[in-house]
């Protein structure tokens, strides 16, 4: 364990199922599995983690074996997709599963989507804090990480391809995440904080995430959004010389090796993606920052005294 989080993301429901080629028209259940399946044991080798959720992948890959021992395993506790929809969004906790059952599964860590727009309806705004509350003080009790993941989302009425509008976004990406930190969660997963178009742009995103990295005391990694590989790649530099510790990529890693249906191009797509994580973990080395959360002994004996464990984690 080098302190860098290079994890594949291959949570998404709807948008990876649509991805999925079927062989009589949408993709079946199974099929999608299998999908999944085969993702992961191209990529198992390549990465510190994986990002899995309970419908098409977690239990499915573990009773596989498709998921190996040593790689690491989160899951989301959201009943939530990446597809955009229209208004004011909140989190919705899936049905049956939560951080216990999380827990239980054998995962390391839980993840909440969480969209935020404190400008917009305050009412919606203080109804998402209040959920992030919930988790923390539930994933404490469990011993559990919390990852949290703003999503900053166009209100009605806005233009997400103008210039105004891109610009408070990358703004509000930066101020949700320094939020964010003060209410407890243990690593963000966030946005890139601006665009990579020109020399222009990358310098005022550079700006944005070193303003990230300064506001906040929790490890921090990126989320790749759905964009072109290359901007990715460029996006991973930036974050990672400000203070990043790594990686949570989807889309733009395997959109391809996912759609391809005869079994030669995927093949080979499954190869390009797992290259592409591989030089994902390069960049992360070289130009990021490890979170490396140990302590010197003296300080450790001191925080655990003989007898520390007959008060740890009591539940009354």
């Amino acid at each position: 364990m080098d302190g860098f989080f290079l994890v594949c993301a291959i949570d998404h429901l709807k948008d990876f199922a649509e991805l999925v080629p079927g062989e009589y028209g949408p993709a079946s259940f199974a099929e999608v599995v299998v999908a999944k399946d085969a993702a992961v044991r191209a990529f198992a080798a390549s990465v510190s983690a994986f990002l899995l959720d309970p419908v098409y992948a977690l239990g499915h890959l573990l009773l596989s074996g498709a998921l190996p021992r040593g790689v690491g395993l989160i899951s989301g506790v959201e009943d939530e997709d990446y597809l955009s929809a229209a208004g004011a969004r909140e989190t919705t906790f899936r049905l049956g599963w939560g951080p216990r059952k999380i827990r239980l599964a054998g995962a390391d860590a839980c993840k909440v989507l969480w969209f935020y727009r404190p400008d917009g309806d305050p009412a919606v705004a203080a109804r998402q804090r209040d959920v992030v509350r919930y988790l923390v003080d539930d994933c404490r009790e469990l011993s559990l990480p919390l990852i949290l993941e703003p999503i900053w989302f166009p209100l009605p009425g806005e233009d997400p391809s103008s210039a105004s509008w891109r610009s408070r976004r990358a703004q509000g990406i930066v101020s949700s995440a320094i939020e964010a930190n003060q209410l407890g969660i243990d690593l963000l997963k966030v946005e890139f904080p601006g665009y990579v178009n020109s020399e222009r742009d990358q310098s005022r995103a550079a700006a944005a995430c070193q303003e990230l990295d300064a506001g906040i005391d929790v490890p921090w990694v990126l989320l790749s959004a759905g964009v072109g590989y290359a901007a990715f790649a460029t996006q991973m530099r930036i974050a990672g010389e400000a203070g990043a510790s790594g990686f949570m990529a989807g889309r733009s890693i395997w959109r391809d090796a996912v759609a391809t249906k005869e079994l030669a191009a995927r093949t080979a797509a499954l190869a390009q993606a797992r290259d592409r994580l591989e030089e994902l973990a390069a960049i992360t080395r070289r130009h990021g920052h490890p979170h490396l959360p140990v302590r010197p002994l003296p300080e450790v004996l001191q925080a655990l005294p003989d007898g520390w464990y007959r008060n740890w984690a009591q539940t009354s």
